[in-house]
């Protein structure tokens, strides 16, 4: 029988029978949930088995890949910069990458970039792990390509492309120069409670990382909108390019293997528990922490943002579902996560999801490793999602 693992505080004993639920009446395999109310560690809970097959138990330090919610993360470590003054959003790319104004970009703002709004969603030279692993030669397609719509006429989600442009930012910012992961694992990691990586060492101990079960491709496309479903399978189109280049990235499962792991994927190669993820956000938002952004930072994070030119239906998706600012997704008609617009967070294939809610001092993160075909609303977090709500009196 599985058990509900952790802690709770007694205000908030309700989540642990709908963790368990989850697991009896809705499949899941292993999961960690973590809740931060008023900056106070109110649940921290974890259960199921982190490997299916072998039996093995879900534990306290397990983490699972995370895919995009690793966008959060890194978007967050830019933040980080911009609290100390470094730069401003609405500044263009180029007056940190003089590289990045080729073809027609000079006058991109890193607002519009995180924001999914210029264009980059993919990148016309077939990637390798070898290209990856390469930051020069990685930093140099990436400034080199060409847009693929006016900036700020769509919003257009960049799946894998913006993970490798906040890094290629992020270390001509940085005073020291360090990409994404260096800089996270160096200035975040140390001071955080769980754990993140964006990439992992040679020696790190792949027993720790629960092993995914993938939901079927099939039912994944049949609960997108047509249009994007004829774009996905067409090889000429910007869908395509932008979700498949690297190919190798697209079967979730791989997302096991060291070699694609010790990779730095700011888009979607991260690995993570709850807590890591929710003493993150928590850390970056209270005065009391050594990471917190103040106020400054905070208020254009928590801004909601104008929409592009022609709306916010999304170039890539074909559908209305996703809002972006800073690298971040806001509160949306179909993913409204959280019942106001200050909200900010992060979500990634499979369901694993964390959302920061400033009105009611709320931090809420969960992973798993039975992963669902929906991108947004995943029912089994949904359901914590609500109960923690319902708990502190907020409709969600």
């Amino acid at each position: 029988m599985t058990k509900c693992n952790g802690h709770i505080n007694q205000e908030f004993k309700g989540i642990e029978r709908v963790f368990l639920e989850n697991f009896f009446r809705y499949g899941e395999i292993g999961a960690s949930f973590c809740v931060y109310h008023k900056h106070q560690l109110v649940v921290d809970i974890w259960g199921g088995y982190k490997n299916l097959k072998s039996r093995e138990l879900w534990q306290r330090d397990t983490v699972v890949p995370i895919f995009s919610t690793t966008k959060a993360v890194a978007s967050l470590c830019l933040a980080m910069l911009h609290s100390k003054g470094l730069f401003e959003y609405e500044d263009p790319v180029c007056n940190y990458w003089k590289e990045f104004s080729a073809n027609g970009k000079a006058y991109i703002t890193i607002a519009q970039l995180f924001g999914h709004r210029a264009g980059l969603s993919a990148i016309n030279t077939k990637l390798t792990k070898e290209i990856i692993d390469n930051p020069v030669l990685l930093d140099e397609l990436l400034a080199n390509q060409k847009p693929y719509w006016p900036v700020n006429e769509y919003q257009g989600y960049h799946v894998w492309t913006i993970g490798w442009y906040l890094s290629a930012l992020i270390s001509r910012i940085d005073t020291k120069h360090r990409r994404l992961r260096d800089f996270f694992e160096e200035e975040v990691l140390p001071k955080i409670d769980g754990e993140i990586r964006i990439g992992i060492n040679d020696d790190y101990d792949l027993k720790k990382i629960a092993i995914l079960k993938p939901f079927s491709k099939r039912k994944g496309l049949f609960s997108m909108p047509f249009k994007f479903v004829k774009e996905f399978f067409n090889p000429w189109s910007i869908t395509y390019r932008s979700m498949l280049n690297p190919s190798f990235l697209s079967n979730h499962t791989n997302m096991n293997q060291r070699e694609l792991l010790q990779l730095e994927i700011g888009g979607a190669g991260g690995i993570a528990n709850a807590k890591g993820l929710a003493s993150f956000m928590d850390c970056l938002t209270n005065p009391k922490s050594e990471l917190y952004l103040g106020k400054p930072t905070l208020e254009i994070l928590y801004r909601f943002p104008e929409p592009p030119i022609k709306g916010f239906e999304d170039y890539i998706f074909k559908q209305d579902a996703f809002i972006f600012s800073c690298g971040l997704v806001k509160p949306s008609k179909h993913h409204a996560f959280a019942p106001n617009k200050k909200s900010f967070g992060g979500f990634g294939a499979g369901g694993s999801f964390v959302s920061v809610d400033p009105e009611n001092e709320l931090i809420i993160a969960y992973t798993m490793n039975k992963m669902s075909p929906q991108i947004m609303n995943m029912d089994r977090e949904v359901r914590l999602r609500k109960a923690v709500y319902k708990i502190i009196n907020s409709d969600v």
